[in-house]
């Protein structure tokens, strides 16, 4: 089974065509809907594979640290540095750097990024040579990065050497239909061989999920816990999640049919698009194409008739 489902599979697709390249990738989203997933599957699908893959993340560097930790530095170059230390590029020689947050970026470090990406060289602070360099760049933000660029908080030039490839990662809210397989993998990763009641998929299905993917494998993580190796019931969710939803009435009557209609209306349009042949599409829906001619209708989904 692979965590590269549902409406993910066709970015992950995609993401093969920059991996046989070696151009710089952007890849946007919130945070916790697995940015770095996308980048390490770059990576694993590139010549770099069998070389380092570094992530760092920008935001949690302080600024004055982050060009000495990116480039590194010589000894003497300033208080405290009483020897040469190799940068995190250099560390990352032949293989894949990733940039999260790469919008955190201070001004200085920005430039000598631009020049590194342009020129495949370095110099460390305090260093008076160049040195080659031969890694792959993949950046990653949560923020409005052209907002960033118009405003002058992000370098344009930067932003275009970065963006040759740019994948956009939407939030776990607008695909409510990967829920369910991605419930399945992280429980089938935990090693068990549990399952998660209909009810309590169903609570799951209604909850926003501002962590994202993240959140979600901490909670089936959490609820795997609680069962002790049952199937997963009502009872082994968070209390905020099972209070968010019976606050909005969705465990019963008319919303937990509208919240069931307008998830069943998303995968049948999701598939069409995918498989526009309504009897491949009822094939892999596991429905039989009277039954799914009627439920296109119902939602007033497009299809092409089978002849």
């Amino acid at each position: 089974m692979s965590l590269y489902i549902g409406s993910l599979e066709r970015i992950f697709r995609d993401a093969e065509i920059a991996a046989r390249s070696n151009e710089a990738v952007l890849i946007l989203g919130e945070t916790g809907v697995g940015k770095e997933v996308l980048a390490r599957y770059i990576h694993e699908h590139s010549r770099r594979r069998n070389k380092p893959f570094l992530p760092i993340n920008c935001a949690a560097i302080p600024a004055h640290l982050l060009e000495s930790e990116l480039f590194g530095h010589e000894k003497g170059a300033f208080t405290g540095a009483t020897q040469r230390r190799k940068g995190l590029l250099e560390q990352a020689q032949g293989g894949t750097v990733f940039l999260d947050e790469v919008v955190e970026m201070p001004p200085e470090a920005q430039a000598k990024l631009l020049r590194t990406i342009e020129t495949k060289e370095l110099r460390p602070l305090g260093g008076s040579r160049y040195r080659l360099i031969d890694v792959r760049f993949i950046a990653a933000t949560n923020s409005d990065i052209k907002l960033k660029v118009d405003r002058g908080e992000f370098r344009r030039d930067l932003y275009y050497r970065l963006s040759i490839f740019v994948y956009s990662i939407p939030p776990l809210r607008q695909r409510l239909q990967d829920i369910p397989a991605l419930i399945k993998y992280f429980i089938a990763e935990d090693g068990v061989g549990a399952r998660i009641s209909a009810t309590a998929l169903e609570l799951l299905m209604c909850y926003p999920w501002p962590g994202n993917v993240r959140e979600l494998k901490n909670v089936i993580a959490q609820a795997l816990a609680r069962s002790e190796g049952g199937d997963i019931q009502v009872a082994h969710l968070p209390e905020h999640i099972v209070a968010r939803c019976h606050q909005r009435d969705v465990l019963m009557g008319t919303d937990l049919r509208r919240k069931t209609a307008c998830f069943e209306a998303h995968l049948l349009a999701e598939m069409m698009r995918q498989y526009p042949d309504p009897e491949e599409a009822a094939r892999r829906l596991g429905l039989g194409l009277r039954t799914l001619y009627r439920k296109l209708k119902k939602y007033g989904i497009s299809y092409r008739r089978s002849s």
